[in-house]
This record gives C-alpha cells, structure tokens and sequence, in this order.
C-alpha cells in the first residue's frame, strides 16, 4: 500500500499504517503517533480515566483537524 498523501505528488512512498480517523495509508513522513486515554465507566456512570493510554496513528490532516478543536476550547 502507498502514502495516500504521496500519492497526490506522483511520489510513491510505502505506508507504514492506516489512519486511525480516516483510513488513508499513511507514511512516516506523514503520519503521527498519539496517545488516547481509555476510560470505563463504573457505579453510578461515573467515568474512571484508566492509568494506561492507548497510541493511535494519525495522518497530519486528521490530526490538524482534532487540534482545532482543543485550540477553539
């Protein structure tokens, strides 16, 4: 599978994953590792962040994208 993002550029570029929010190939150059916390819900709905976080691979638009949205809060 080629970079999607490579691709675009006529550069064929192999993908080292897929990303976790929008599903185009990804190569290292770019892509990026982050950390999503994982949560459980315990008695009474209460929400319970777990101490181990769990990594995703992102393409940089997607991840520009979700970083909006912190900024904007």
């Amino acid at each position: 599978m080629c970079c999607y993002e490579c691709s675009q550029t006529s550069n064929r570029q192999e993908a080292i994953g897929i990303c976790h929010h929008c599903s185009v190939g990804v190569c290292q150059r770019h892509s990026s590792v982050v950390t999503d916390p994982v949560t459980m819900t315990q008695l009474i709905n209460r929400t319970v962040v777990l101490p181990v976080k769990a990594r995703l691979l992102i393409c940089h638009i997607c991840l520009a994208a979700l970083e909006q949205n912190r900024a904007d809060s």
